[in-house]
């Protein structure tokens, strides 16, 4: 009897942890940016830049840094970050004021949706959306490939 509830609980949690994939629609998410704002992300935005690791998140945020900074806005695209990993005091005393300092938002995951994006390692995630769903994931490398998606 335990033994059913238990696979019946797991069965349904791993329902709300599906990655996305090409033809998923993308549920409406509100997500809190580095000054606690929340920000939705929706049917409106058309492109997710998503960096799973320290490395890809500075490739974004250099590359980022360089340009306007509308460029996201214009673009209707979001950048999000997973920093689940990162030890609570370095968020809060180091990571988060450098973050701060930064002129355009960064979406910051929490634990429940950090298995909605997808990965690959040492690889940024590209997720185009038409109408909330997914039409393409791609996975780059360098700022010259971001640009090219960021035109």
């Amino acid at each position: 009897m335990i033994k059913k509830l238990l696979f019946t609980i797991l069965l349904g949690l791993g329902a709300f942890a599906n990655t996305l994939t090409v033809g998923s629609n993308i549920p409406t998410l509100t997500i809190k940016d580095q000054f606690e704002k929340d920000n939705i992300v929706n049917e409106n935005i058309k492109t997710i830049i998503f960096a799973a690791t320290k490395t890809e998140n500075t490739t974004i945020k250099e590359f980022l840094q360089s340009k306007d900074k509308e460029l996201l806005t214009t673009n209707k695209a979001v950048y999000i970050a997973d920093i689940t990993g990162m030890p609570s005091l370095i968020t809060k005393f180091v990571a988060m004021p450098k973050m701060k300092s930064y002129p355009f938002s960064i979406l910051l995951i929490d634990e429940a949706n950090k298995t909605l994006f997808p990965i690959k390692e040492d690889m940024i995630s590209i997720i185009s959306l038409e109408n909330g769903k997914v039409t393409d994931i791609k996975y780059i490398k360098t700022a010259a490939e971001l640009a090219e998606i960021l035109k």
